[in-house]
């Protein structure tokens, strides 16, 4: 009888665990230099089945928070929870992922305002994310391509 539960514990979290690996692409911190600013984005691993990230924007020895973010594998999916400073009251917005494939998760809200959605994929040393949707009945799309940092 323990061995059986033993076997099934063993089994339950090597599934678990792995949840995090999926996702261990985004791990690091990420820059995208603009002419005399940069933003950073740096991934950690919170847990077996949660990342947690922040975005900074950098100009000079400033440095302002503008984004807390977290991956969090919840009922089944992934979910990327986004705070943004000075937007929606400070409370958290959640993309669900709707394509997970490689080095690469697409995550979706139809009933946010903008973006509805929220891409990122790795190449190499950069990871490429993305954000779009309508706004005022017009198609917006805006990049942020990040080189990793050594």
């Amino acid at each position: 009888m323990r061995f059986t539960i033993l076997i099934i514990l063993f089994f339950n979290h090597s599934l678990f665990a792995q949840k995090s690996d999926q996702l261990k692409w985004m791990l690091g911190t990420w820059k995208l230099q603009m002419n005399n600013a940069a933003i950073l984005e740096k991934w950690e691993i919170q847990n077996d089945s949660t990342l947690v990230g922040m975005s900074h924007f950098l100009k000079g020895n400033d440095s302002i928070l503008q984004e807390k973010m977290e991956m969090a594998f919840r009922s089944n999916s992934w979910h990327l929870i986004s705070t943004v400073q000075n937007q929606n009251n400070a409370r958290p917005i959640t993309f669900k992922a709707i394509l997970l494939k490689g080095m690469e998760i697409i995550c979706e809200n139809p009933d946010h305002d903008f973006p509805q959605r929220i891409s990122y994929r790795r190449l190499k040393d950069q990871l490429l994310a993305s954000i779009e949707g309508k706004k005022n009945n017009k198609f917006g799309k805006q990049n942020f391509d990040y080189v990793k940092m050594e």
